[in-house]
């Protein structure tokens, strides 16, 4: 059954695309691309590099050197869908965003101000999450992002699974063997984002750490854990878990982005001596680029572009030697009301 994974999720990708393509459908790119901020809660005025999916997964969108003004009131729609290798993974992550402008300033601290509330619905072939999220940007170099999600596994292609702590063998070749222990469940998922940034020249820097609280209905308790394939690792079925994903990119021209991003995740558990026996933190460290097929804005297809992510453990559990970790995927906005 393990090899009729991949092939299933790329159907499952073609139909996410196909649904979102025709001209409606970024978390990856979670602020607008006037400013663009792109997928995830990374990307703003200079940049876009979405991070993950939420997770540290993330695709990357090149701004224009002179974004327009954004304008006063704005509706519109992201998409973000990806696919990925170790682990193999997949999601469309889709958001309907209504974005007010903070600012009529001209200064570089005030320029691209807003805050906006969104809806989100994420995607895979092995379960969903959906919810409400609130982003504020007080100035161009800060982002504060909210978010709830409840979520809802499926339990198919042998998720969710879950274990007494977090002590588990949870490899890919150990979760194969008994990926007929899944089952479907429940739970809810909240999220803080702050998001540094800054541009200097030609050169953007990002640092975006994520403050996540889990609390899944798992049948082993509130001591037990379960595994999530986008980030990676062992997640407390009730209990805390960490991220950073920071970014040094070079625009090289309106439609290309290149630069290296770091991942890190490290989650907490409950239990006497768990958080010191348990450590299933994650780090990773590689290139990635972007190329935008066009830099319209204010249009039904905003920026439609491909984006690519190489990068190798620095440390985990189970996934230690060369075999690297590699992203690829396609996101674009579509703008559904602009008003000056």
């Amino acid at each position: 059954m393990k090899p009729m994974r991949l092939p299933l999720s790329l159907f499952s990708l073609s139909l996410c695309l196909g649904i979102a393509a025709p001209a409606a459908a970024e978390e990856a790119t979670s602020a607008p691309e006037a400013q663009q901020a792109t997928s995830a809660p990374e990307a703003q005025q200079a940049a876009a590099v979405p991070a993950d999916a939420d997770g540290p997964v993330g695709p990357m969108s090149a701004p224009a050197f002179t974004p327009p003004r954004p304008p006063d009131l704005r509706v519109y729609f992201q998409n973000m869908d990806f696919l990925r290798y170790n682990p193999i993974g997949i999601e469309s992550q889709n958001r309907l965003i209504v974005q007010k402008r903070l600012s009529d300033s001209t200064s570089p601290l005030f320029a691209d101000t807003f805050i906006n509330g969104a809806a989100v619905l994420k995607l895979n072939p092995a379960g969903m999450k959906m919810g409400p999220a609130v982003e504020f940007q007080p100035l161009t170099i800060l982002n504060l992002k909210a978010t709830y999600e409840y979520c809802r596994y499926f339990g198919a292609f042998g998720f969710l699974q879950s274990y007494p702590g977090p002590l588990t063998d949870f490899s890919d070749d150990a979760r194969s063997l008994t990926e007929d222990n899944a089952y479907s469940t429940g739970g809810h998922h909240y999220m803080v984002e702050p998001t540094l940034q800054a541009k200097v020249g030609s050169v953007v820097v990002r640092s975006k750490a994520s403050i996540e609280y889990w609390n899944i209905d798992l049948r082993d308790g509130t001591q037990g854990a379960f595994y999530d394939a986008l980030l990676d690792t062992l997640i407390p079925g009730k209990g805390w878990v960490f991220t950073n994903d920071s970014d040094v990119l070079m625009l090289y021209s309106p439609q290309i982005v290149f630069g290296a991003r770091f991942s890190g995740v490290w989650p907490r558990y409950q239990g006497e001596g768990s958080a010191i026996n348990g450590d299933n933190s994650h780090m990773r460290i590689g290139p990635m680029v972007s190329y935008a097929f066009n830099t319209r804005e204010r249009s039904s297809f905003n920026r439609p572009t491909l984006f690519v992510n190489a990068a190798w453990y620095l440390k985990h559990p189970n996934r230690d030697g060369a075999l690297p970790y590699l992203a690829a995927g396609f996101s674009f906005t579509s703008d559904l009301v602009s008003v000056d």
